[in-house]
């Protein structure tokens, strides 16, 4: 009975989630939504409103100080809750900061249990000094680990000499070679070093190599814990008590700015101007693609009234994005989406497959019949990206991986919700 109560309030608390979510992302008040929890969602929105823009001119005007630490942070953040790759952009950005020879440590806040956060984990392992730290005062955090920093360092003074070797970066088609999985977490090998760097190397260890050129596993370590940190702040962007060198801004090409309101009552954490002007790098996430059939100079020449709906909407929104701009800070504007790379055995990736098992490539999918749990923030474009790999090729030689040529494909994508367990009363 204990059990059954407990997903019983599981469930409630999905379902009231679920019925604010719908409030939030509709243009209007859905059909049967009591009046009451309407205006108390108002309510709750203007209060929420009126103390984050508190809050931000407390910290502008000098009322409360923020945090500074000697190390190069970056802050990635959205204006919107929700399906906008934040979280994938952190981990891109940290990788781009491993390649310029710095350990990128995400400050994570663990909202719902973390979940984020392991995810980080598992896919930064291959990444040279790496960490993945979770709090919600994720100012201290990041002096925290700068005193862990300075006192390594200090016990590093007192060595020899400090081995210097050139900085090789990832062999990105080598990343995912000879996976492994250890402790529930994905470590992934390092991409080797280039000849160059390893020789150069060796003949300044002298003999503190393995004799074949390539560095030891020690000056391997020696060498990782050698790199400067940088921080990166995930979801960070109403996190102003730590001081940022770099303000990333997420914005979802397709849902703009939603009903206009802010949360509860819509999907806005703060107005989008007042985020925008401090941003040095907007992503218009989920921006779409223009149609593959035309040619280059018909992309260059269709006019508006050819364009998709989803088009027209978003670069509506870009015009909006560069409006609110400070051009004095000459903000970079990008458009990013998610490509799918690989299928992951959903075992394996818990740690209770072997690591060498097989895996199928993604043109398995053709014509194939996907059902997908969803708790991610934007159900809506998992869907889209499935059904464009569903779709059957019947031109196409390895339609159905070569067994049969498959005239149909089908998604059905269940939306949990974002950050919602998948509990074994779903199933």
């Amino acid at each position: 009975s204990r059990h059954v109560s407990r997903h019983s309030r599981v469930r409630a608390m999905r379902a009231l989630r679920r019925l604010v979510r719908d409030v939030a992302t509709s243009p209007d008040v859905p059909a049967g939504v009591p009046g009451a929890f309407v205006a108390l969602l108002d309510a709750a929105s203007a209060i929420h409103g009126r103390l984050v823009t508190a809050r931000r001119w407390a910290y502008d005007a000098g009322w409360v100080s923020q945090i500074r630490v000697d190390a190069p942070v970056v802050s990635v953040g959205n204006v919107t809750w929700g399906g906008t790759g934040k979280t994938p952009m952190t981990e891109y950005i940290a990788r781009e900061v491993a390649d310029a020879g710095f350990a990128p440590t995400v400050l994570s806040r663990g909202y719902r249990g973390a979940d984020e956060a392991t995810m980080l984990r598992r896919r930064l392992g291959d990444v040279p000094g790496a960490r993945v730290l979770v709090g919600k005062d994720r100012g201290k955090l990041a002096e925290d680990a700068m005193l862990e920093e300075s006192s390594r360092t200090n016990k590093r003074a007192d060595a020899a000499a400090l081995i210097h070797m050139p900085l090789a970066g990832f062999d990105r088609e080598k990343r995912f070679a000879g996976d492994v999985d250890v402790d529930d977490v994905e470590l992934r090998c390092v991409s080797e070093r280039a000849a160059s760097s390893s020789s150069s190397g060796a003949k300044d260890r002298g003999e503190g190599g393995d004799g074949g050129g390539r560095p030891s596993p020690g000056d391997e370590k020696k060498r990782n814990e050698n790199r400067p940190v940088a921080f990166l702040l995930d979801d960070g962007a109403q996190h102003v008590r730590l001081r940022r060198d770099l303000e990333v801004v997420m914005v979802h090409a397709l849902n703009g700015w939603g009903n206009g309101r802010i949360v509860p009552r819509g999907p806005l954490r703060e107005e989008p101007r007042a985020l925008l002007r401090r941003a040095d790098v907007v992503a218009l996430h989920h921006f779409p693609r223009r149609r593959e059939t035309l040619s280059a100079t018909e992309q260059e020449t269709e006019p508006d009234a050819s364009r998709s709906a989803q088009e027209l909407a978003a670069l509506a929104l870009e015009r909006d994005v560069l409006r609110f701009l400070d051009p004095d800070r000459d903000p970079l504007v990008i458009k990013t989406q998610i490509e799918p790379t690989r299928i992951e055995r959903l075992a394996r990736y818990v740690g209770e497959s072997p690591p060498h098992e097989w895996t199928p490539p993604l043109s398995r999918l053709r014509g194939a019949r996907v059902f997908c749990p969803c708790g991610v923030g934007d159900a809506a474009s998992v869907r889209l990206v499935l059904e464009r790999l569903t779709a059957p090729a019947l031109d196409d030689p390895r339609n159905g991986y070569g067994l049969r040529v498959r005239r149909t494909g089908s998604v059905e994508v269940w939306d949990l919700g974002d950050h919602e367990p998948f509990w074994s009363c779903d199933a």
